[in-house]
């Protein structure tokens, strides 16, 4: 099987850095570009703190910035989880790393549309308004992309609201036009990334591996705990870094192809995800959703990332 060329589309807080990462030195992955939203902070603080985690690993890929808000919500951020800078832990060095000049939206329009069909795979792991806009700008390109993988969604409760996971709570119209696209996306949604609970014991292991990515890796960890169980009462998940693990080893997974339809109105439903395990529908699958996961391998390639830098 050839190695995915892989476009991260990311709004980076703690659990995309890790993506980040993960995705940067992975055998099993050629990353070639990431792309940033705002999500988890404003895209200020979200591009910077791509481009410190990237100078910091000398993480050599170019990054775009994206959209600053959703299509058509006001913009609402995760910061009691993820902090004032979206990246709250770390003290990073002196950033001597730019973004690119051109839009994040265009550059993935440009790039899909530039080669041939099937050449690139997304991850996206956080709101899906840059895919959104790419689609909205040149729908053509939900044919030319190899794979989508998503990190939201969820077929039973969410995580922002009762009905609601953050990512297309965020920005559920762009959501709506990515799973209406034709593209078949992969929904990796909580009820698999919940599974993998960073727990005390794990981050202190985890934490004794040396290098500059295990180091951003435990600072950052230690806040994200911190807020995840001050706010939610749980320890905090690898949401994001399952998004790129499965990437790199589709087999990762137990995935079924189901339709999804994603509200955009309900008072007390908007951004969720609602999966048609039934069939009542009628209506063709469009979305393969994540039902299983191997939390041995997953924690295995994990801890070999961390070694690596």
């Amino acid at each position: 099987m050839s190695i995915p060329r892989l476009i991260l589309d990311v709004d980076t807080g703690h659990d995309d850095a890790v993506a980040i990462m993960m995705a940067a030195h992975n055998p099993a992955i050629d990353l070639c570009a990431i792309t940033v939203t705002a999500g988890n902070q404003t895209l200020d603080k979200t591009l910077l703190n791509t481009l410190h985690v990237c100078s910091a690993l000398s993480i050599d890929v170019p990054v775009y910035a994206g959209m600053s808000r959703p299509l058509l919500s006001p913009l609402v951020t995760a910061s009691k989880i993820h902090g004032e800078s979206g990246l709250d832990g770390p003290v990073f060095p002196p950033c001597n790393k730019k973004e690119e000049k051109e839009h994040a939206v265009v550059f993935l329009v440009n790039t899909i549309m530039e080669h041939p069909a099937k050449q690139f795979t997304l991850v996206a792991t956080g709101p899906l308004t840059n895919i959104a806009m790419a689609l909205r700008l040149e729908p053509s390109i939900a044919h030319k992309i190899a794979r989508l993988l998503i990190m939201g969604g969820s077929m039973t409760q969410g995580n922002v609201t009762a009905q609601a996971e953050f990512n297309i709570h965020a920005d559920p119209e762009a959501a709506s036009i990515v799973f209406d696209s034709g593209i078949m996306p992969v929904m990796v949604g909580l009820d698999v990334t919940r599974s993998l609970v960073l727990t005390r014991e794990r981050l202190d292991l985890l934490s004794q591996i040396k290098g500059p990515a295990a180091s951003i890796f435990s600072a950052s960890m230690e806040h994200y705990m911190a807020a995840c169980l001050q706010y939610i009462g749980e320890s905090p998940a690898m949401h994001d870094p399952l998004c790129v693990a499965l990437a790199a080893d589709p087999s990762l997974c137990q995935t079924k192809k189901y339709f999804v339809g994603v509200e955009c109105s309900g008072a007390l439903t908007r951004g969720r995800t609602v999966v048609d395990l039934s069939g009542v529908s009628q209506k063709a699958p469009n979305a393969e959703v994540a039902l299983t996961i191997d939390e041995k391998r997953f924690w295995a390639m994990l801890e070999a990332t961390l070694q690596r830098y």
